[in-house]
């Protein structure tokens, strides 16, 4: 009975052990991979028994996965590399720190901005506020002492200072030379129309062309664009001293004006460099000391002013290699009327 069963079932029996081999590979294959390991080998030999065992009617098998081989490194995916990151096209690279800081000037120097006609514009200082200094005489001894030698009194000296309100006339001689100076007041203070200088080879004018925005060099027959505050050779000490007067907190760390001389403009840099007792002959005055910061070779001027008198220079100085001159306050007076 059971051959005849047997018999009878040859088919169900062929695809039972088919069924069962396939299982088996199955298994095999499973294990392997938990192992990170794939034989070939036991794979091909299932198959060939599959095939082996298959009637002549095609009989479906289900047919094991497939893996690459460890072996193979081709097979074997390479890790993607990251990529760098890209900037967006959209976001400005900015310079380094370095390019958009401008190299700062060397101490003394001056920038310049470019100008169509004429030489170019010096940078403009700071605007300050300034009150016009009542009128007055100041009288001053003078003492003059060269380089490594003794001081010697050369005589008096004097500033006068006369003014209504709204013209000024200013005289001086002493360390600074013989100058006049006359103009009015404007917005910035003192307003020079015309700055002479007296020498041995005569008078060196210089005009400030207020309308025309200019100063004109009569020596050398040059000229230059004017510059808001600028001054002459003299009346910068009455503009220094209107500072003080209008405000006495602008008179701190560096004060800056426009100065022409009788060829050119420069700017006359002063350093405060604190207060100091002045010895005159009207008593001890406390005074603020102002040294301008002059280039190498040049001559240093000196300044002391005195709050307690109306911030007027009780005493000037000027130094060079050759050695130094001084004036201190003497005699404080009124000035005569402007005509």
């Amino acid at each position: 009975m059971t051959l005849a069963f047997l018999s009878r079932h040859r088919r169900l029996l062929v695809l039972c052990v088919c069924s069962a081999a396939a299982h088996l590979a199955l298994l095999q294959l499973l294990a392997a991979r938990g192992r990170g390991a794939f034989p070939a080998t036991p794979v091909a030999a299932e198959s060939r028994l599959s095939v082996r065992l298959a009637p002549p009617a095609p009989v479906p098998v289900l047919a094991a996965p497939t893996s690459p081989s460890p072996a193979t490194p081709a097979a074997v995916a390479a890790p993607a590399r990251p990529r760098p990151a890209q900037r967006s096209a959209a976001t400005p690279v900015p310079p380094p720190a370095d390019a958009q800081r401008p190299a700062p000037d060397a101490p003394g120097t001056v920038s310049a901005a470019p100008s169509d006609t004429g030489p170019p514009l010096l940078q403009m200082p700071g605007r300050y506020r300034v009150r016009l200094p009542a009128p007055v005489q100041l009288t001053y001894d003078l003492v003059r002492q060269p380089a490594g030698g003794v001081p010697a009194p050369a005589g008096p000296t004097r500033l006068t200072w006369r003014t209504d309100g709204d013209r000024y006339v200013l005289d001086m001689d002493g360390v600074l030379g013989r100058l006049h100076s006359e103009g009015a007041s404007g917005d910035a203070g003192i307003a020079p129309r015309l700055a002479r200088e007296d020498g041995d080879a005569g008078p060196l004018l210089t005009e400030f062309d207020a309308d025309g925005h200019r100063v004109l060099f009569r020596a050398t027959g040059a000229e230059s664009p004017d510059n808001v505050g600028i001054q002459d050779r003299a009346s910068v000490l009455m503009q220094l001293a209107g500072i003080g007067l209008a405000e006495p907190d602008q008179v701190r760390d560096t004060l800056d004006v426009v100065v022409a001389g009788a060829r050119d403009l420069r700017i006359a840099r002063f350093k405060v460099l604190g207060r100091e007792d002045v010895a005159t002959g009207i008593g001890t005055l406390a005074a603020w000391h102002l040294a301008e910061l002059a280039a190498p070779g040049m001559a240093r001027l000196d300044i002391w002013l005195a709050p307690e008198r109306n911030w007027l220079p009780v005493r000037l100085r000027v130094e060079d290699a050759g050695g130094s001159a001084t004036q201190t306050l003497s005699a404080l007076d009124s000035a005569p009327a402007l005509p």
